[in-house]
């Protein structure tokens, strides 16, 4: 695995928390995850077959009562040495995209108004997503209280909960810079 492909290291490490099937990664990616992490399932099944082959993961049965049997994954132990050899080294950089910093570079441009609207939407959003991460603070602290996980998925959502504070507080800045700059373009 290349250093750059993150894609089975992110597999290897939901096997790490218990034996997954695709399906169960897909639905934890999307219902958990999606907030810093995406993977598509063009890169999960792949990925699986891959791990498989090169016996990091083994195959498990997993028959549910009154319900066909399904292909549920769990780590080797080659599997878990290379995850904790991951995770020991530095993350890579990540690259940065965001459609609604370039539109305020090139705001000068813009229609009068835009960037104030897209800032005050963006202002909404962040709003909203902080509600989420306080409900979902809430949440993983009652069911997951003597997890082993707990105190970095406790850390994982503070980090959200910072992020999206530091956001909104931009936002109202941004607001103020750019509200004075259109009225003194008025004039």
């Amino acid at each position: 695995m290349a250093r750059t492909e993150s894609t089975p290291y992110a597999i290897l490490g939901l096997l790490s928390i218990q034996p997954m099937s695709g399906y169960d990664m897909r639905k934890e990616l999307q219902q958990t995850l999606n907030y810093f992490w995406k993977e598509s399932n063009g890169q999960i099944y792949p990925g699986l077959k891959r791990l498989a082959a090169q016996g990091l993961i083994a195959r498990v049965h997993d028959r549910r009562k009154n319900r066909r049997e399904r292909q549920v994954y769990t780590l080797t132990a080659q599997g878990r040495l290379r995850l904790r050899n991951w995770l020991a080294q530095p993350p890579g950089a990540q690259p940065v995209r965001s459609e609604l910093l370039m539109k305020l570079f090139l705001g000068h441009s813009a229609p009068a108004g835009a960037c104030l609207e897209h800032i005050r939407r963006y202002r909404t959003e962040q709003e909203s997503l902080l509600a989420m991460f306080l409900v979902i603070r809430d949440s993983v602290r009652k069911e997951h209280r003597s997890s082993p996980h707990l105190r970095y998925w406790a850390a994982l959502i503070e980090h959200g909960i910072r992020i999206r504070g530091a956001e909104i507080e931009w936002c109202h800045l941004a607001l103020r810079m750019l509200g004075s700059t259109a009225n003194s373009r008025k004039t």
